[in-house]
């Protein structure tokens, strides 16, 4: 009994039930941490040893801690289901290991230059591939494989310093303070990350692809809820809305031209005559901040509840800062204005008056100037300039929810924002690809910004369809259009001074094209949704880049110019001007809605204006609902269930009431759909007891095989059922 007490004990010496390990490298403290299995965090100190709270990472994964600490071989740290952070004490090495494999190494960080530098190897002879930083910035030229990263924000940019590397980890960096620029650059020997101060956290994770990265950063940042099912419409903004005739012949053109649309965004005009960008310092006089401009909404409750019941919803623009002189007074007495600064951003006379929304108070007096305006009805908020301080779109969101819970508690939560940093997505928050020019350049590199964003954490971002300023012609905002409804925020935008982008306003032809593409994303909407439900609960995002689903295929690895939406749809729109573009085919594709096979491999296709390249894997099922005016309509007609033959496959079609937090507490329907391809059937089982006005009540199937292609007659969408769809 004693030899078996001394051996536990030493057992015990080794490994202790604890989520953190503590030790100093010379002048540096360590504390490696377990945050939940499959998340690390190795903060490094130069004096102090806690870790400051980011608001970068779920707060939850406070609550979640558990691992095993290590103390062997020289070596320190914890383990978690089979992987391992550890630092070796002598020499201050530490390697991140899982299933017997060091997945990244390193060395304890150093003071250099008023800040800690901290370095990874990159083994000889591999090239470094890593993806998820982030990007973009006024339609600028990106790729989707990076060699450097760091906390920036500007007008339509996100860099996040955050990347996910081919040899199979994660790594999020965050300095002392949350503003301050944490940065990592890669060359042929090593990944350096610097961190600003004398405290700096690296989040680390084994994920062993980009699938299994987004689900690990969604842990660590924090997954976004499912918006609002409205969202995924077509959501028309401009500036320059005139006043309310405009605004009811508008809505009324929508409708009369069977053109779908679900929301209209103000800018300006919504609560202000005359902008704030000359405003001095000090404001000025009775400047109308959270009033609404009388000339465009003289009866505002009165008005947003008559779109509402044409299916249309108002999402007014915010600033972030104040014009009214009064009101600056009392912020600046109270040191509630923060002036801009700490991202690298050029100051302007209007930064000078930007509330501190890092401040709790601030925070809190906003939301109750918000307050009314949220009860007349506004459907979200379109947040824009934001981009002086690299955490204000995060602080202002949380203002603008703390309005939101008091007004409609029950309610989600939506806003569109000009950038963002990591975390935003966890409060419900969108993003577009800020003031975009009207160019096929800028169409062009649009869909790699959007994809960088969706890998660096960011699931639900668009752009300016058509630019904001400029003037596209007819075949650009066509063309913008079909790339448009195959993004996961459908938005289209224009400056005062040019027309706005209605598609009647540019031709017959142009508007057909554009009809055709709202008519499309209106089918996809049951898609779409089921896809947000499942980023919710697994953190994969909408929008993938090819290479996450062939990650073994070279030519995909930096393809951007086409992308799938969800496990199965392919979209290659034409992005330049012409009926000809270059796709390639990661493996034999079927075009959409065709039985006809097209070989793997690259090839010229022709599409002619009102039509947009779009293809579906084998072993796909496509839920498409009818084509209706506004999601309000919806179900609308019955659910076609689309299956792209030559596997078996299965997918999950999800249902709730598309506008209050009862998915959280179960109030959804989950209808499992699965092909067999041997027996060429069709099955489903339906689980969750929601049973709202829009759930689908009907169905039909459509098979597109090496047969052609076959349907099925309409059925009741019962718990259960399935259709025989032998050739």
């Amino acid at each position: 009994m004693r030899r078996l007490a001394l051996s536990l004990s030493a057992l015990a010496s080794l490994f202790s039930l604890s989520w953190a390990a503590d030790l100093d490298v010379g002048p540096v403290h360590v504390r490696v941490e377990a945050l939940k299995p499959g998340l690390f965090c190795l903060t490094e100190s130069l004096g102090a040893p806690e870790r400051p709270a980011s608001i970068f990472t779920d707060p939850a994964l406070a609550r979640a801690r558990a691992g095993t600490e290590v103390d062997k071989d020289g070596w320190r740290g914890v383990s978690v289901d089979g992987q391992e952070l550890a630092v070796e004490k002598a020499t201050g090495a530490w390697e991140l290991r899982a299933g017997g494999m060091v997945l990244a190494r390193g060395t304890v960080a150093r003071e250099e230059k008023g800040a800690l530098a901290l370095d990874l190897a990159l083994p000889a002879g591999a090239p470094f591939r890593a993806y998820g930083a982030g990007g973009g910035g006024r339609g600028e030229a990106d790729a989707l494989l990076k060699t450097e990263g760091l906390s920036r924000l500007g007008n339509g940019k996100a860099a996040i310093p955050y990347y996910w590397s081919a040899a199979g980890y994660g790594a999020l960096g965050v300095a002392e303070v949350d503003d301050a620029p944490a940065r990592w650059a890669a060359d042929a020997q090593k990944v350096r990350w610097t961190f600003p101060g004398r405290t700096a956290s690296l989040y680390l994770f084994p994920a062993a692809d980009l699938a299994e990265s987004c689900r690990r950063y969604a842990a660590l940042s924090g997954a976004a809820p499912v918006p609002p099912r409205w969202t995924f419409g077509y959501l028309q903004s401009r500036w320059g809305w005139k006043d309310p005739a405009y605004v009811d012949e508008t809505l009324k053109t929508f409708r009369l031209r069977r053109l779908p649309v679900d929301a209209f965004i103000f800018d300006f005009e919504c609560y202000t005559a005359t902008p704030d960008y000359e405003l001095p310092p000090e404001g000025a006089p009775r400047f109308g901040d959270f009033s609404w401009n009388p000339s465009l909404f003289p009866d505002p409750a009165a008005q947003i509840a008559a779109y509402a019941k044409e299916g249309v919803r108002v999402i007014p623009i915010r600033k972030p800062r104040i014009g009214d002189a009064e009101t600056l007074a009392m912020l600046r007495e109270k040191k509630w204005i923060r002036a801009a600064g700490g991202n690298g951003e050029k100051s302007t006379k209007a930064d000078l008056r930007g509330l501190d929304f890092e401040n709790p108070a601030a925070r809190a007096w906003y939301a109750a100037q918000l307050e009314p305006m949220t009860r007349d009805g506004v459907a979200g908020w379109w947040n824009d300039e934001g981009e002086s301080i690299y955490t204000k779109y995060y602080w202002w969101n949380e203002a603008e929810r703390e309005a939101w819970s008091r007004a409609r508690p029950h309610e989600r939560f939506w806003s569109l924002n000009r950038s963002f940093s990591p975390g935003l997505q966890r409060l419900g928050a969108a993003a577009w690809t800020g003031d975009i020019f009207s160019t096929w350049p800028a169409l062009a590199v649009t869909p790699v910004n959007l994809l960088n964003w969706s890998l660096a954490g960011m699931p639900y971002a668009g752009c300016d369809i058509g630019g904001f300023p400029g003037r596209p012609s007819p075949e650009m905002l066509a063309r913008w259009m079909e790339a448009g409804a195959l993004l996961p925020v459908m938005r289209s935008h224009s400056a005062r001074k040019v027309p706005p982008h209605f598609p009647w306003a540019f031709g017959e032809e142009a508007e057909e094209a554009m009809r055709g593409a709202l008519d499309l994303r209106y089918r996809l909407i049951p898609y779409l949704y089921s896809l947000a439900h499942e980023a919710w609960e697994s953190g994969l995002p909408l929008l993938r880049p090819v290479a996450m689903l062939y990650p073994g295929d070279a030519e995909a690895a930096d393809l951007s110019d086409e992308w799938f939406l969800g496990p199965g749809l392919l979209a290659a729109p034409v992005l330049a001007p012409g009926t000809k573009r270059s796709v390639y085919f990661p493996e034999r594709l079927r075009a959409f809605e065709e039985a006809r096979e097209l070989p793997a491999g690259r090839a010229e296709v022709d599409a002619a204006l009102d039509q947009i390249p779009l293809y579906v894997r084998p072993g796909t099922i496509l839920p498409l609902g009818p084509v209706v005016q506004t999601t309000a309509d919806l179900p609308g007609g019955p659910l076609t269930v689309e299956v792209y033959a030559g596997k078996d496959a299965a997918f999950t079609l999800v249902e709730d009431d598309g506008a209050t937090d009862g998915y959280l507490s179960g109030a959804v329907r989950k209808t499992r759909f699965t092909w067999d391809e041997a027996r060429r059937t069709l099955g489903w089982v339906r689980e969750g007891s929601y049973d709202g006005p829009s759930v689908f009540r009907r169905v039909r199937a459509v098979v597109y095989g090496a047969g052609g292609k076959k349907e099925s007659p309409e059925a009741d969408l019962g718990p259960s059922g399935s259709f025989d769809l032998a050739q």
